[in-house]
């Protein structure tokens, strides 16, 4: 029988190397630390992988003291790759961090604009709770108001304009609500309201137009010219304010007729 001396050596090899301590069969991974979650997180964030980004920067900033001079960079970073995964109260909570624990950073400004941004994007559909319109009206009013000089600016300021117009919508459908129940005193309080605190809106003078219909419904003749006049002077150039000047006004109530006082009654026969 022939050896093959070349497969034993191989063999044997094998096995040696098999059993080394540093053999890469048996190596384990190095834990991560959260020196190099915030190196990977950040490289991540510049890259745009965002779900990463956070995971990753998510790790050092639970690690961390606040006294670290990263943390800012690192909140802003958090903050802004929640706003990319639509986690927008994830992200505001970040960046009210950043905010509220650094006032003096210069990533306030981003995370002023982000705060705006998230809220912004958590503002529902009209006919909702609108408690998420109104936080996201405040801090874009105020992010347009202090950076008026940047880009953004104007940015915000047409989300504000944007979600009073919903603002304004949702008191007028409230309005419509009450109107179509008959309940005529509530659905004039909310086009009024409407059209008071919201006067810029497309909303204002429609809802001026339904306070006329409502008052014209139950026979308050007087009071709808009154909102009729309203809406010629306050909206000349709207819709409304057209088609009512193109309509006649209502016509005056007729006066009352006076009624007759009743003949007296015949003297008592003489005996």
């Amino acid at each position: 029988m022939t050896r093959n001396p070349f497969g034993r050596r191989a063999a044997a090899a094998l096995i040696v190397t098999l059993f080394l301590p540093g053999c890469a069969v048996f190596r384990k991974e190095q834990p991560l630390t959260p020196e190099m979650a915030y190196l990977r997180g950040m490289q991540a964030y510049q890259a745009s992988r965002w779900s990463r980004a956070a995971e990753l920067i998510k790790r050092w900033v639970d690690a961390n003291a606040a006294g670290d001079p990263r943390m800012p960079q690192a909140l802003l970073a958090l903050g802004t790759a929640h706003v990319h995964t639509g986690e927008y109260l994830t992200a505001s909570a970040e960046l009210l961090r950043l905010v509220t624990e650094y006032p003096q950073a210069p990533e306030q400004q981003q995370a002023r604009y982000g705060l705006c941004q998230a809220y912004r994007s958590l503002s529902p559909k009209a006919q909702l709770d609108q408690q998420y319109t109104e936080t996201a009206i405040t801090y874009c009013a105020s992010y347009a108001q202090y950076y008026a000089a940047t880009p953004q600016a104007d940015t915000a300021q047409r989300w504000v304009a944007e979600m009073n117009e919903k603002l304004a919508y949702k008191a007028y459908l409230t309005g419509m609500f009450y109107l179509r129940r008959q309940a005529v005193d509530a659905a004039v309080i909310y086009f009024n309201d409407t059209a008071a605190g919201w006067p810029e809106s497309k909303w204002a003078p429609a809802a001026v137009a339904r306070v006329v219909e409502a008052y014209t419904r139950v026979g308050y003749r007087e009071e709808a010219e009154q909102a009729r006049q309203r809406l010629l002077r306050d909206f000349p150039q709207s819709p409304e304010a057209r088609a009512a000047a193109a309509a006649p006004p209502a016509p005056a109530a007729a006066p009352t007729a006076a009624v007759p006082a009743p003949a007296p009654a015949p003297p008592p026969a003489t005996p």
